[in-house]
């Protein structure tokens, strides 16, 4: 099978102790047997390295440190929790704002931590995270890099997680430029409300660069991302299908089920939807969309 290595910094991968070359973000994938039970590792600098055994195993809890992700051609293991051989506390940032100290520290691993008369919390942190900024609004704290962006209510809680170029705060409202992972450059404007303790996605808009293409096709090319996305926030939808499935909309949300993400792949008309199986353990279903005049006309799974 197909086995997809990546990670959230740059990696030696070694396979039964044999170098492979350097993993990141990108995907890079190698054809495995689970029956020979290779010993894969992830080496990052200056860190301890993440190993585990590839088997059968992997489909269905995910290695100390990982997240992995079922896909139709293979499993991806995304290499995440790294953590550094010294032990000792080194404090990056501290900030209070009344009762509520954040603070973001190094031990083991990185970490932040909110201090506040609810109680003490910690969570950890992508090691992009080491240089980073901290905002406050009301109840919720912002840590900023120049490219992630992380929101944890007072209570400890982590209510998102974003890669971002830049973003603006009005009051509650969170307003984000996100990358999006593919080969024609696009980029979403994402809108967010802080309240009651929940973030909340209230617009998704895609932008991609025209590179001379006609507005038509490229609103045909960014159609399916868009409704999926629609779908996945519970936004109207409604628009963008066409006259015969608008009596289906219920059951287009029932036919598609529950998912967290949506990914796109190499053919502007197929996405696929990330499911949660398990801790860090995710599978990702693919759907074809197919349309006509800007309007969708079929959905299939």
């Amino acid at each position: 099978m197909k086995v997809y290595f990546l990670s959230s910094e740059p990696c030696a991968l070694t396979l039964n102790g044999l170098y492979y070359g350097i993993t990141d973000l990108f995907e890079r994938f190698v054809e495995l047997s689970p029956k020979d039970k290779i010993f894969a590792q992830f080496i990052p600098e200056g860190k301890l390295p993440i190993g585990f055994f590839i088997t059968e195993e992997l489909r269905f809890s995910a290695p100390t440190g990982c997240e992995v992700y079922l896909l139709r051609d293979g499993v991806a293991v995304v290499a995440r929790d790294f953590v550094t051989p010294d032990l000792s506390m080194r404090l990056i940032t501290q900030k209070r704002e009344n009762d509520l100290l954040v603070s973001v520290f190094v031990h083991g691993s990185l970490q932040v931590s909110l201090e506040s008369s609810e109680g003490f919390f910690t969570a950890s942190l992508p090691p992009s995270f080491e240089c980073c900024e901290l905002f406050f609004q009301d109840e919720f704290v912002l840590l900023k890099t120049p490219t992630a962006l992380a929101v944890f209510h007072r209570s400890g809680k982590q209510v998102l997680s974003e890669n971002v170029l830049s973003f603006t705060l009005d009051g509650n409202v969170l307003t984000a430029i996100l990358p999006l992972l593919d080969s024609l450059r696009s980029t979403a404007e994402c809108s967010w409300i802080l309240e009651q303790g929940e973030c909340k996605r209230i617009s998704f808009t895609i932008r991609r660069e025209n590179n001379g293409k006609p507005a038509d096709v490229l609103q045909a090319e960014l159609l399916p991302y868009a409704f999926l996305e629609s779908v996945l926030i519970g936004a109207n939808f409604e628009e963008m299908l066409c006259d015969d499935l608008l009596p289906e909309k219920e059951k287009i949300r029932d036919f598609l089920g529950d998912f967290v993400a949506v990914t796109i792949t190499e053919k502007t008309n197929v996405c696929g939807l990330v499911r949660q199986k398990g801790e860090r353990l995710f599978e990702v279903d693919y759907f074809t969309i197919e349309q006509k005049d800007g309007k969708i006309t079929d959905i299939q799974g």
